[in-house]
């Protein structure tokens, strides 16, 4: 059965064979986090499947491709940028790749933290600038070993990245996470009562909680004066849980000593924002699952999946139910 697959972005070149194979198609958008641009293209192509990675998928999407629309794939496994409510009620499924990043996304919270832990962005500027005696002045950077890792989800990605930092690094590693147990995490992890005892414990929170009603802007100033002054925030979950603008002042103001962050509110994240300047703040683009390894796993995944749907059979990751 010959179908079209419509890219909100450029996608590995894997799911394209896997498609091509199957008889499909790919079509790359001509526009990005442009949701005006794809809603006219889509109303051209009339796809079967639209495949995204963090690009937004609304109703109005899903109504400029019309009928022939039968499927959503997700390259990864947050799903919070598609509105699945929409795809059930129009009968479209939602697939997606759970746990096929997870690997990477935990090693890049860990960079982040070595990151912070040393200051390179601080430091890096100094020494771009002619400053080599940066290495003699330096404050508030540290060994890992010893320090206290606080996770806030103790999920998936928290646990390899509480492997890492527990058997890599030899640090403590406390979690606050309502769905477990402390059985459930052995002595991997040390579970808190309250999530504010992590913010207050730990020498770098590490943010691993999906982006939900609940949990957007649930981590701001208040947290943030919970923490030692030499502590770090880290997020490589999703950019809203955090209110970006009292992050802002917090680290303008030096009540933290350094933020990692893979995620952003908006993103891209616009060219005037202050995170650019700041020295306290390493920033990466979304790039946590951008391995080779992960991005041939999720591909593979959920261009499978794309194809089953197609073709009248049942997904192996669907995100809904109808």
């Amino acid at each position: 059965m010959a179908f079209t697959v419509f890219y909100t972005v450029q996608i590995n070149e894997v799911a394209t064979k896997i498609f091509e194979a199957a008889g499909g198609k790919a079509v790359v958008t001509k526009h990005f986090f442009d949701e005006a641009g794809y809603i006219e293209e889509l109303k051209e192509l009339k796809p079967e499947a639209i495949l995204c990675r963090t690009e937004p998928i609304t109703a109005a999407m899903m109504d400029a491709a019309g009928p022939n629309l039968k499927v959503i794939g997700k390259q990864g496994a947050g799903l919070d940028n598609i509105d699945i409510e929409a795809a059930t009620a129009r009968k479209i499924r939602v697939v997606y790749a759970p746990g096929q990043n997870a690997e990477s996304v935990a090693e890049q919270a860990a960079f982040l933290m070595l990151a912070c832990a040393r200051r390179f962005k601080y430091v890096d500027t100094q020494f771009r600038s002619g400053n080599y005696k940066v290495r003699f002045g330096l404050t508030n950077t540290f060994e890992l070993k010893g320090k206290t890792l606080g996770l806030v989800g103790c999920g998936r990605i928290g646990r390899m990245l509480a492997t890492i930092a527990k058997c890599g690094f030899g640090m403590n590693v406390i979690g606050y996470d309502p769905f477990l147990k402390q059985d459930q995490l052995g002595d991997l992890i040390t579970l808190v009562a309250e999530q504010d005892d992590v913010f207050k414990q730990a020498d770098f929170v590490s943010l691993h909680t999906p982006l939900t009603p609940e949990t957007e802007h649930s981590i701001g100033m208040r947290q943030f004066k919970m923490m030692k002054p030499t502590a770090s925030l880290i997020n490589a979950s999703r950019g809203e849980v955090v209110n970006e603008a009292e992050l802002i002042e917090a680290m303008q103001q030096n009540v933290i000593n350094c933020a990692g962050l893979d995620v952003t509110e908006k993103e891209p994240l616009p060219m005037d924002s202050p995170l650019y300047t700041l020295d306290n703040v390493i920033l990466t683009p979304h790039t946590a699952a951008s391995t080779e390894q992960s991005v041939l796993r999720c591909c593979e995944t959920v261009a499978d999946d794309i194809c089953a749907v197609i073709n009248g059979q049942d997904a192996k990751f669907a995100a809904n139910k109808f």
